[in-house]
């Protein structure tokens, strides 16, 4: 017999889990589907490393769900909290331990009552007339059917709505330009004291912000040593090393600087990439033991389980954000978060980095109806999968802001059974109250 939900989220990164504890705790039955072995996606399985941003510079603008996880984090000695960004690039940035995060994550989802389930894939999804009755998981052993009144993407690429019929882009139009995947990697046995060193006699060869104590150590630079990266015959290009240290890991760092070409959605392009990334951490330990100060004595502890993907399809939904929006401020009568990211682009092919600042203070409000899969009457966009183009995409993809759009997801999922599941039809107004109730910010 099929079980019944109110609410069921599909995908388990930061944005999923956050609409699934917010609609339990406005009384909805959820659950939460993830394809992984944990919660958080790309900031557990990638390693993807800080958080930004939660600030603008001006004021915090994510609160809620996302400020709960944080404040949990470090009460269990798995981050510093929010740190003024020692390169400058944002406000804030929050480095956190991946493997405290996990179990943060489903004390939060336990705590809430929330029913959840690992290693499961959506497969098939039943439809009419505009709305989403049941989706079927699988596994390697089982099929199981679930029937939801309202449901949450939070797959990251909006596979849920688009196995459900939603009209989408690939990138900006030529899956080709899609930003590049990163393989993140764990490295121990640092020297950050000659790093450090380097740094002050090379102040040129990095981007500092105002900034410059080093209490904690993040870094975008090398530049002048990069071009030695080619002898070692890795399969990638960059411009500068990024690195962070990874709280209460001496001697410890996420490195982030590999990139590579191709489309995420594609199975064989995604396995050319992931085993590309795989056999150039090797290549590039042995630059960085052998090129750069601070790595004579450096180890790779890991990589991601996964490699990191940043853009693959965009849902068309019924507001598709814009680059002018963000740049323009543009205020939205139904905005549910507010961001503060830059406009991030990162070149597929030459590793260069190319950045739009917003004016200050650097803040832009994300619309309700930007969440709303045009031609599906009970499905709800969050985080990564909300509906934007290309250049847009580039800043609204990051995770503090996804926690954002991903508690008023389940906001607007749960408030919807008063409009007979048509999420559309919840008053803004309501949904608004609901989030400043939560701790979110306006």
């Amino acid at each position: 017999m099929d079980r019944v939900y109110d609410v069921i989220v599909v995908g388990g990164g930061i944005a999923g889990v956050s609409a699934a504890v917010a609609a339990s705790r406005l009384g909805a039955g959820v659950l939460l589907i993830e394809k992984g072995m944990s919660f958080g996606g790309v900031l557990t399985g990638s390693l993807v490393n800080p958080m930004m941003t939660f600030h603008s510079h001006r004021r915090r603008v994510i609160g809620g769900i996302g400020q709960e996880i944080v404040e949990r984090l470090v009460r269990e000695r798995g981050s510093h909290g929010h740190l003024e960004d020692p390169i400058g690039f944002v406000k804030s940035i929050t480095p956190f331990d991946p493997e405290k995060m996990k179990s943060v994550l489903i004390e939060l989802l336990r705590e809430a009552r929330v029913d959840y389930l690992f290693n499961s894939l959506v497969g098939r999804v039943w439809v009419e007339k505009g709305f989403l009755q049941r989706v079927e998981t699988v596994n390697a052993n089982e099929l199981h059917t679930f029937i939801g009144r309202a449901f949450i993407d939070a797959t990251g690429e909006g596979n849920l709505s688009i196995k459900a019929g939603a009209r989408y882009v690939n990138g900006d139009g030529n899956r080709a330009n899609c930003q590049p995947m990163t393989l993140v990697m764990r490295i121990g046995g640092i020297n950050r004291d000659e790093i450090i060193s380097f740094i002050g006699e090379n102040e040129s060869d990095f981007v500092l912000g105002e900034k410059r104590d080093f209490s904690y150590l993040a870094v975008a630079g090398f530049f002048s040593l990069m071009p030695l990266l080619r002898n070692y015959r890795v399969n990638f290009r960059r411009d500068r090393l990024l690195f962070f240290e990874i709280p209460f890991h001496p001697g410890e760092v996420f490195m982030n600087t590999t990139r590579y070409a191709g489309f995420g959605g594609s199975a064989v392009e995604l396995t050319a990439a992931q085993s590309d990334g795989n056999i150039d951490v090797w290549k590039f330990m042995d630059f960085l033991k052998s090129e750069v100060p601070g790595f004579a004595n450096a180890s790779l502890i890991q990589t991601g389980c996964s490699i990191g993907v940043r853009e693959t399809t965009h849902v068309t939904g019924e507001y598709m954000m814009k680059v002018d929006d963000l740049l323009g401020q543009k205020e939205f009568v139904d905005k549910i978060a507010i961001g503060s990211y830059p406009v991030d682009l990162h070149v597929p092919e030459s590793g260069e980095l190319k950045t739009m600042k917003i004016p200050f203070p650097g803040e832009y409000s994300v619309p309700l109806r930007a969440l709303f899969p045009l031609g599906l009457e009970n499905v709800v966009l969050a985080g990564r999968a909300l509906s934007a183009e290309h250049l847009a995409f580039s800043a609204l993809r990051t995770s503090p802001l996804a926690s954002a759009t991903g508690m008023a997801a389940g906001i607007c999922a749960a408030l919807s059974k008063g409009s007979h599941y048509r999420v559309r039809e919840v008053p803004i107004k309501t949904i608004q109250k609901e989030i400043a109730r939560m701790g979110g910010i306006l």
